[in-house]
């Protein structure tokens, strides 16, 4: 009885082992994809900076609160931000201006935000024709960046007493 028991047991080990390394039936694959959607390069800045009250013959300045370019294009494509502040014109006197050709626009702390390469800014004089105020390169992806700048305005020894106003644009491509 005992070679019987053996035997058996063998048998039912064997069995087991055979169960246990079946292939399956049948199997399917399933390709996977998925599409990331490029989006916008914009750029967001204050609707408003008022310079400091001047004198004529000195500089007039202000702190630009935060710009922030965001590209969200997922990409690799670099961009450039630019500033322009064409000649402030008086209200009560519009024939009289205040000329931005020795302006500087000087964009200060930065705080960046994904895989870019931000430039080191370089002080924008002549703003009457647009200048680089940010750029970025290396991009890789979403990025954003976000700045304040220093403007400084000097205010000519012959200026008549007015409030004096211009539309400073920023932009990015």
């Amino acid at each position: 009885m005992g070679s019987i028991t053996r035997t058996a047991l063998v048998l039912a080990c064997s069995a087991a082992l055979a169960g246990g390394m079946a292939v399956p039936a049948s199997a399917a694959d399933t390709t996977t994809t998925v599409t990331v959607e490029t989006g916008l390069l914009s750029i967001a800045a204050p609707a408003s900076a008022v310079l400091s009250t001047g004198t004529p013959g000195v500089n007039s300045t202000v702190t630009v609160g935060n710009t922030t370019v965001t590209d969200a294009r997922a990409g690799v494509a670099g961009w450039s931000a630019t500033v322009a502040l064409p000649a402030l014109t008086g209200d009560a006197r519009p024939a009289q201006t205040i000329p931005t050709t020795a302006a500087t626009y000087l964009a200060a702390t930065v705080t960046p935000t994904g895989t870019s390469t931000l430039a080191t800014p370089a002080t924008g004089t002549d703003l009457t024709s647009a200048k680089v105020s940010q750029s970025a390169s290396a991009v890789s992806g979403n990025n954003s960046a976000t700045w304040t700048a220093a403007l400084t305005v000097p205010i000519p020894a012959q200026v008549l007493a007015d409030t004096y106003s211009a539309l400073m644009t920023q932009s990015v491509s």
